[in-house]
């Protein structure tokens, strides 16, 4: 069994160590300090975590996936700054978000840097003797995971203003939203350890992954929050997660159009009362059980796919995958 709590704190200073080679904490005044504010956050470091354990898994160097670990990492923050600031968020992990601290400007201008910094991270590869071939397919993989990902987030925002949202509309998104930057880090730890023909496979269950990590989180923001000290924020966002589309098909006309009307409010004008109404009218239809469910389909058809895969790769990709729609937060 792994012991994500103590693994975390194991991989977590030389994550910081990788990242500070090429964002060190005394740069620039409103620059690398934000960065930091940022960084020093928490977060148990998924990504690197799943980027070392199948490099290793798969007989790699835990030295030569070290930088496209921490890479991992740093896009997954810059996603984060930048998510803040088209949700508006101003908390993350219960502290004020950079675009809050450090004001709008310098926020959207910290998380541009970030995401430079996230390739040179990749560059630095080189000093660990990583061949040059392998360093373009890594630079290739994050290239491609940075861009779906910025399309999936233009579904969702595309998405808060569909009165008629369905399910493949959700589930096109958060696959490019979320799926491909977990999945990255499994494509890096492949390349990195000679077994890129389970590439195609490692895509095949981040496809699943993903979307089990995303319903998760729609259930999470309604029953335990994310770290930004409120529940139903979501709510508050007009985000079409999977509870309002099974909502929207199960309630009635005069529900829908009330559950409408709070979601196409802005987050200031939603008052606690209308996250209440959303939320009982989520448990109402059975919206919040049907979610939990389809979690549950997608971490077995990932486990399935990672049936084919070798005996301690399997056992690490079975434990992320129920990790994740385990976990509280």
């Amino acid at each position: 069994m792994i012991d994500i709590e103590n693994l975390s704190k194991e991989v977590a200073p030389l994550i910081d160590k990788e990242i500070e080679k090429v964002l060190p904490k005394n740069g620039m005044k409103n620059l690398n300090d934000a960065v930091w504010y940022h960084m020093e956050t928490g977060g148990k470091k998924l990504r690197p975590l799943l980027a070392i354990l199948t490099c290793e898994a798969l007989g790699g160097s835990r030295d030569k996936i070290l930088p496209f670990a921490a890479s991992c990492e740093l896009l997954h923050n810059w996603f984060l700054v930048h998510d803040d600031i088209e949700d508006g968020d101003k908390v993350r992990r219960n502290k004020p978000s950079v675009w809050v601290e450090y004001g709008l400007a310098h926020g959207t201008n910290v998380g541009d840097y970030m995401a430079h910094k996230v390739f040179e991270l990749i560059l630095t590869s080189k000093e660990r003797d990583l061949e040059d071939k392998k360093i373009m397919s890594l630079l290739d993989a994050m290239v491609q995971t940075a861009l779906s990902t910025a399309e999936g987030q233009t579904m969702d925002i595309n998405l808060r203003g569909n009165n008629s949202p369905t399910e493949k509309d959700y589930l096109d998104m958060i696959i490019g939203k979320t799926a491909h930057y977990l999945t990255v880090p499994m494509i890096g730890a492949a390349v990195v350890a000679d077994n890129e023909d389970l590439i195609p496979n490692l895509i095949e269950f981040g496809k699943n992954l993903g979307p089990a990590f995303q319903i998760t989180d729609d259930i999470l923001d309604l029953t335990e929050g994310k770290g930004r000290n409120e529940i139903g924020r979501d709510i508050k966002e007009g985000k079409r997660s999977i509870l309002v589309v099974h909502c929207l098909k199960k309630c009635s006309n005069e529900e829908k159009a009330k559950l409408l009307h709070i979601l196409n409010k802005s987050p200031e004008e939603t008052t606690d009362g209308d996250v209440a109404y959303a939320k009982d009218l989520f448990y109402k239809h059975g919206s919040v059980d049907y979610a939990r469910q389809m979690a549950e389909e997608f971490t077995s058809k990932a486990k399935h796919i990672a049936d084919i895969f070798p005996q301690g790769l399997r056992e690490i990709l079975y434990f992320f995958a129920d990790y994740i729609i385990q976990r509280r937060k």
